[in-house]
């Protein structure tokens, strides 16, 4: 069961974010630049204290444990169990995460191009069971956003973050 719902998660990721964008001659002025981190740095997936939300995205409800995505940087969980007193439990860091699901006591998420398998069984020490290196194609793009951006260069990382920035020689576009 596991090993379908895995094959079935990287399907859709692939489906799902297999775009391309258009790319331009060239601008110069304001818009989007990727924020990279080493490709080693991925694999530092562990629970760190409660953190506020800042991007949410992806949300999962498992018995009484409420997920919420930060994208490209991890996922808050809360108890729900009393719904007038919810805890915010953890936060679990996963470098370049978009999305992710939940299955017993596993998570599964992207992390860049990888897919990684995590054993969440003790939320405040969860451990990395399984990777399956450059098995997806990541968003190349940044998320709800509409105009010019500096193209990512993959020898430079994985993206966690685009920030405002003076572009040079700036080639990609996007539209929503």
């Amino acid at each position: 069961m596991l090993k379908k719902l895995r094959y079935f998660y990287i399907a859709w990721v692939l489906l799902f974010y297999s775009c391309d964008k258009t790319p331009l001659e060239f601008y110069d002025g304001m818009g989007k630049r990727p924020k990279y981190i080493a490709l080693d740095e991925l694999k530092n997936i562990k629970s760190l204290p409660p953190e506020d939300i800042t991007a949410s995205g992806t949300i999962f409800l498992k018995n009484n444990l409420f997920f919420i995505l930060e994208q490209r940087k991890g996922i808050h969980v809360y108890d729900i169990s009393d719904s007038l007193n919810t805890v915010n439990l953890v936060f679990l860091n996963i470098p370049a995460i978009t999305d992710f699901t939940v299955s017993g006591k596993y998570l599964y998420a992207d992390s860049w191009t990888d897919l990684v398998t995590i054993d969440i069984s003790d939320l405040q020490k969860i451990k990395e069971v399984g990777r399956s290196e450059n098995v997806l194609n990541p968003v190349l793009y940044p998320l709800l956003y509409d105009g010019i951006f500096e193209c990512v260069d993959a020898s430079k990382g994985a993206v966690i973050d685009w920030e405002d920035a003076q572009l040079i020689d700036a080639k990609c576009i996007t539209s929503n």
